[in-house]
């Protein structure tokens, strides 16, 4: 029961993020935020690809800043607060492709599964660091590093796959 009702924790950080992201590209209707969402993914705002180095930070930096904020006590709140972030990127990104008029096929097969499970494994990354308090423990654990070390060679294996996908589609 405690496993399932932390993914469905997940799965409600994701969802509400998502839909945050949405409702702020839709209330916002004059701002842009094109600068924001190509810090998420600079394809979707250029033409161009970005410097592979560039899209490989964008990817890293979220699991660095949730690591970072994992360490101290008085910031081990906020590590959840990334992955809710990412989920809200998410929804801003994906507004502003479909606003943008993309090929709804480019959307469906390229972006939004890939960004959808690489959304997932931080989300993951950040409840391995700072789990829910029905399942930490009494006493201080180290962290399962190995379970951290696959999940982000995971997201960039997705990574890959995701920039692999989009040279195919041309999109």
């Amino acid at each position: 029961m405690v496993r399932s009702l932390s993914f469905i924790q997940l799965f409600i950080i994701l969802a509400v993020g998502y839909i945050g992201g949405v409702l702020l590209y839709r209330g916002i209707p004059n701002a842009d935020f094109s600068a924001i969402v190509g810090l998420y993914d600079s394809r979707v705002t250029s033409n161009d690809s970005a410097s592979l180095l560039l899209q490989l930070t964008t990817v890293l930096s979220f699991f660095l800043v949730a690591f970072v904020f994992s360490i101290s006590k008085r910031t081990r709140f906020l590590v959840m607060l990334v992955g809710a972030f990412k989920s809200a990127l998410f929804g801003l990104a994906s507004a502003h492709i479909l606003a943008g008029g993309i090929n709804m096929l480019a959307y469906t097969g390229w972006w939004f599964p890939f960004k959808l499970t690489a959304t997932f494994i931080v989300l993951f990354f950040c409840w391995t660091l700072s789990p829910p308090f029905f399942t930490r423990k009494s006493q201080k654990r180290p962290y399962n590093v190995k379970l951290l070390i696959v999940l982000v060679g995971l997201a960039l294996a997705i990574f890959f796959v995701d920039k692999i996908v989009y040279s195919l589609l041309g999109v």
